[in-house]
């Protein structure tokens, strides 16, 4: 039995009767699903047709949604803007509302299942149009700018819509920004419909853009303010400046408003005194800011004026030389010692700090014939820039011994 089930499952006859009947409901199955209807849904643009002339339609919407079915062969290939057309008839239609039937028209194979909605309110209105001057409305300049001129092209635009929508219109306006007015230059400004508030979707403007430029001046004023001289580095260690003069002291600045307000002094180029050791005189440029003019002379004289710096040392007990011959033979001074305070540069007085005394202090007892005299204490100065500022005591006693 095995046996004649393998022979049979084998034989070629058999393959071939197996082969057509698996074709057969191959092509059945197919065939058959191809003729299933599919359902489809679409959103479409409604027409309309037959307009009357001169009239303007006020539509909600103008949208429909639809549902068709066809076998899937055809529902795979609609094209909805050309097997699908929505439509609305207005032939013989005068101005008013009217309710009004959503047509369809199928391309052959499709079946209309809905369409929402099936009718539409749509009012008929004659239609108007009138020419409206367009106004700039212009923001608030800030201090310092002036107005010259506005220039708006075309200065007068068309508006179309029904003969309701018309005379609503109140006028058309286009509103440039700050930025607009300041540039200086043409641009392209949408225009708006007065009162901006209603809502002017149904009206057509003509044209809906137009040209806008502002020549804006900048108001220049006067304004007089201090000099002042930046000052690079130090003058020589031993002086100190005293004063820096300027002449002219102030000068007349002329620019904006804006400008002007923030500027309460203006300097020169900076002066480099690094090392000097005497008065010092130098002609200056003024430092202009940007969008500024200076009235007058731009440039400065700068004088300089320095003051040497004193420094002190106190040399202490510094022994009194004795000068001159005497007529006595036993004497002495009292006291044999003074302390002495100079002053010089600082340069020069550190200098001497650690060496050798920069004072000699003596006093000179030739021609003294008095027993007991006080004598002036005199001082020798060694360097030059070296002055005495005291010398405690300044006298002392000279007193014959016997």
């Amino acid at each position: 039995m095995m046996k004649w089930i393998d022979n049979l499952f084998s034989s070629r006859t058999f393959l071939k009767v197996f082969s057509l009947v698996l074709a057969f409901f191959l092509w059945f199955y197919v065939t058959g699903d191809s003729n299933t209807d599919v359902v489809r849904s679409y959103r479409l643009a409604l027409q309309l047709r037959n307009v009357p002339s001169g009239v303007t339609i006020q539509l909600p919407s103008r949208e429909v949604e639809v549902q068709v079915a066809a076998n899937r062969f055809l529902a795979s290939n609609i094209i909805p803007e050309k097997d699908i057309v929505c439509y609305v008839d207005l032939q013989g239609l005068e101005p008013g509302r009217h309710t009004l039937p959503v047509k369809i028209s199928l391309s052959t194979g499709l079946q209309l299942i809905t369409i929402n909605p099936s009718t539409v309110d749509l009012r008929l209105e004659k239609s108007a149009e009138r020419a409206i001057p367009v106004t700039p409305e212009l923001p608030q300049l800030p201090d310092g700018y002036a107005l010259r001129s506005v220039i708006v092209s075309p200065s007068q635009v068309i508006v179309r819509g029904t003969e309701s929508d018309v005379k609503r219109i109140t006028g058309a306006v286009v509103i440039p920004s700050l930025a607009d007015l300041l540039a200086n230059e043409k641009i392209s400004l949408k225009v708006m419909l007065e009162p901006q508030s209603q809502e002017w979707s149904n009206v057509t403007v003509i044209p809906d853009r137009v040209d806008f430029q502002a020549e804006v001046d900048i108001v220049k004023i006067k304004k007089e303010v201090p000099i002042f001289v930046p000052i690079e580095g130090e003058p020589h260690p031993d002086y100190i400046v005293t004063s820096i003069l300027t002449t002219p002291g102030n000068v007349i600045l002329e620019g904006s408003k804006v400008t002007l307000n923030g500027i309460s002094s203006i300097t020169t180029k900076s002066l480099n005194i690094s090392g000097i050791n005497e008065d010092m005189e130098a002609q200056l440029p003024i430092s202009v800011p940007k969008g500024i003019n200076v009235l007058g002379d731009k440039s400065v004289t700068v004088k300089v004026t320095l003051k040497q710096r004193i420094a002190t040392m106190k040399y202490e007990n510094l022994e009194i030389e004795i000068r001159g011959r005497g007529i006595y033979r036993n004497w002495n001074i009292d006291p044999t010692k003074v302390d002495v305070i100079i002053e010089g540069p600082p340069s020069i007085v550190s200098s001497l700090e650690g060496k050798e005394p920069a004072i000699v202090a003596y006093v000179d007892i030739t021609n003294i014939v008095s027993r007991r005299l006080s004598i002036p204490v005199n001082l020798e100065v060694k360097v030059k820039e070296i002055s005495v500022k005291k010398v405690d005591p300044d006298r002392v006693t000279f007193t014959v011994l016997d």
